[in-house]
């Protein structure tokens, strides 16, 4: 049993316990509804099946939620300092990338756009900041895991609810009952969870919290096999490899879940085999994947982009607006101003902020990846365990990253793509150093 959150609380004379408490347990509630997509707004199948609360389907009610949190926090005297250990590591190239990325600004080929997400941005990195001073408190972090494991758990089930009722061997596009746009994104939140789950899982000494983790695990794979995302797919299985792989010692564990996944795996690719031949020849043989050409013809754009403003980009936050002046550009009109992007992120951040920006956001996941790394060697086998699956969450998250671009700041479903990403990371940082014992 983990201690309750009401204990080692600060003793300031101004601060309100209280308040604290349940500043935390809204925290915890805010990340539920973040990551599971929030609830459904009229239904959660294909045909009408009416939901009593609709307005937990408001895009912006886990944000809100998340704000008054902090600020219960805050006036509960729940905050132990205003600098989180986990972050000092990072001040260096975070500071580097704020800079190229306002240098990148100043320049702009459309200023707006550019001081809109430049601003979202430092949200975005105050959002991360607070999360590492909350996840400082162990007994906040012990919480935290089966809230997100029940989050998984209920985006899965949603997402194979629609899935059966859609009917598996028809390609999925959008599925309607959360808040996560399209298959894309859904297979980038359980490949960026999927592996903490599976390290979690691993070392978890408590049977009911190993099993609901292994749960949570077992149902982001057969929902994001259900997607038909086929590098999600992919990066799915490398992770799982990856995380048993590197911790052989608990290879009693990890075989039973192997030969779980397996038996699923079959299982679905019974149920679809017209749509799993299809995926499984188009990763063969790419030129008969229609998606591949058309990103061909969106990277050729991009490179033209960048060769016409080479050291310090077009001005971040303003892709969707300066693609569509590209001579014979390939940019869907529908999405202009509304998300389009290069379908590579490391291109997309070259094209937005030059060779310079590139350069400080491969020195950001540069620091992050090598503290992982040194936390892997460092550590005992049960220490391995969650450093192997934080490393293997940002290793996912850079190799989908290859195929799309998820992280735009100034689109809603992107934001909240931006704040689960930096949850993940922050939260595998605080896991390489939290007292195994919790």
């Amino acid at each position: 049993m983990h201690p309750p959150l009401t204990s080692g609380l600060s003793r300031q004379p101004w601060s309100v316990p209280g308040v604290a408490v349940a500043g935390r347990w809204l925290f915890l509630g805010a990340v539920l509804l973040m990551v599971t997509g929030d609830g459904p707004a009229t239904t959660l199948r294909v045909a009408s099946w009416p939901t009593p609360a609709p307005v937990l389907a408001w895009a912006w009610l886990y944000l809100l939620v998340m704000v008054v949190s902090v600020v219960a926090i805050a006036a509960g005297g729940g905050f132990r300092s205003f600098v989180p250990a986990g972050m000092r590591s990072l001040s260096t190239p975070l500071v580097l990338l704020l800079s190229t990325f306002l240098l990148s600004a100043a320049f702009s080929q459309v200023r707006a756009l550019s001081a809109m997400a430049f601003l979202t941005i430092l949200g975005i990195v105050a959002f991360c900041w607070v999360v590492a001073l909350l996840l400082e408190d162990d007994r906040l972090v012990a919480m935290l895991w089966p809230v997100l494991a029940i989050a998984i758990l209920l985006l899965a089930v949603r997402v194979i609810i629609w899935r059966l009722d859609e009917g598996v061997n028809v390609m999925a596009l959008h599925v309607l009952n959360n808040t996560w746009v399209g298959k894309l994104q859904l297979a980038w939140v359980f490949n960026l969870f999927a592996p903490l789950l599976l390290a979690r899982y691993l070392g978890e000494r408590s049977r009911g919290l190993a099993t609901l983790h292994a749960i949570a695990w077992a149902s982001a794979g057969a929902a994001t096999y259900l997607l038909f995302s086929r590098i999600g797919s992919v990066v799915f299985a490398l992770t799982t490899l990856g995380v048993c792989l590197a911790n052989f010692a608990y290879w009693r564990k990890w075989i039973v879940i192997m030969v779980v996944g397996l038996g699923l795996g079959l299982l679905l690719f019974d149920q679809s085999v017209k749509m799993s031949r299809y995926i499984v020849t188009t990763l063969v043989e790419v030129d008969r994947n229609p998606g591949v050409a058309m990103r061909l013809g969106i990277w050729r754009d991009a490179v033209r982009m960048f060769t016409d403003h080479p050291i310090v980009g077009i001005g971040i936050g303003t892709y969707d607006d300066v693609a569509y002046a590209v001579p014979g550009s390939t940019a869907v009109r529908d999405f202009y101003r509304h998300g389009w992007h290069a379908h590579n992120v490391y291109l997309h951040v070259l094209v937005e902020a030059g060779i310079l920006g590139l350069l400080a956001w491969g020195y950001f996941w540069y620091t992050i990846v090598a503290r992982l790394a040194r936390a892997w060697r460092r550590a005992d086998p049960r220490g391995r365990v969650v450093a192997t699956g934080a490393l293997a969450a940002v290793l996912a998250f850079l190799t989908l990253s290859l195929t799309e671009v998820l992280i735009g700041a100034r689109v809603e479903a992107s934001l909240r793509m931006n704040l689960t990403l930096g949850l993940v990371v922050v939260l595998g940082l605080r896991m390489t150093t939290v007292d195994q014992r919790t």
